[in-house]
């Protein structure tokens, strides 16, 4: 909710897709009941009104997602950059390159290998506006992370960012919901059964980055092997693995009356 509304999104605006949101996931989904799937019975089970079903399922235009951002093309040319031996030199170092001078083994090349449709300045300026690349000299640079860190609040990368990684979870936990004897998703949590102090938490941190990005490193480096296109006709499944850190707020005790202010409205009946 807090993003939404630091987002402008009105409550009618939300309300307007969620309700096209449960429409659909009723009809793709299914209800849960038995019977055959008709239009009147997503209306009953749903709560949603006929015709509101109606205009939901007749044009497609209100529940198509928006285009997506570059986000997965800056991911990519990471993940090439450290992984591709044209880019790596000894003990799998990656290179530093130059923008479009060098054929096969450029930053312009790397780029049209993951998107050709995508303008490699663009992708390059993104990339060193988060730091993970930086100039060289006057022609050449050099990657100094695995990681795309997105430097712009409430951007359309970020939000898109947000809305995949809630849906990856929320899908997992979803899946390993459904039969209890059916095998799991990797899903794993640990944490301080007494909470840890707040002078504590910054090493905390700093421990537990330390060991995931050799984690990370690791699995990116398997996902490099065996994630090549071999077979153009056998089906593939878009997968990987998300590490957080979370750090519950402190409960706010205040009231809304007292944090929202002014004169109460009286009301007469």
């Amino acid at each position: 909710m807090k993003i939404l509304i630091r987002s402008g999104v009105r409550y009618d605006e939300f309300s307007e897709v969620i309700k096209g949101v449960y429409v659909e996931s009723a009809i793709r989904d299914g209800l849960g009941t038995s019977g055959t799937l008709t239009r009147s019975r997503v209306s009953l089970v749903t709560g949603i009104t006929r015709a509101d079903v109606d205009r939901f399922v007749d044009d497609e235009g209100l529940l198509r997602a928006p285009p997506p951002t570059h986000a997965s093309t800056l991911t990519e040319v990471l993940h090439l950059w450290n992984t591709e031996p044209r880019y790596l030199g000894p003990f799998g170092v990656p290179l530093e390159i130059d923008f479009d001078d060098t054929p096969g083994r450029s930053f312009a090349d790397l780029v049209r290998r993951v998107d050709p449709s995508v303008e490699p300045r663009m992708i390059l300026e993104d990339l060193q506006r988060s730091g993970v690349v930086v100039a060289s000299g006057e022609r050449f640079f050099k990657v100094i992370s695995r990681t795309y860190v997105m430097p712009e609040v409430m951007s359309p990368v970020m939000l898109e960012h947000l809305g995949n990684t809630l849906t990856n979870l929320a899908e997992t936990l979803e899946f390993n919901m459904r039969d209890p004897e059916a095998p799991k998703r990797l899903e794993r949590s640990v944490f301080a059964d007494n909470g840890l102090e707040m002078t504590t938490l910054p090493q905390f941190e700093k421990f537990a980055r330390g060991r995931v990005q050799q984690l990370i490193t690791d699995l990116d480096d398997w996902l490099a092997r065996y994630g090549r296109v071999l077979n153009d006709d056998e089906p593939r499944a878009t997968t990987g693995i998300s590490i957080f850190h979370y750090v519950k707020p402190l409960a706010d005790q205040e009231s809304l009356a007292e944090l929202v202010g002014g004169e109460a409205q009286n009301l007469h009946l």
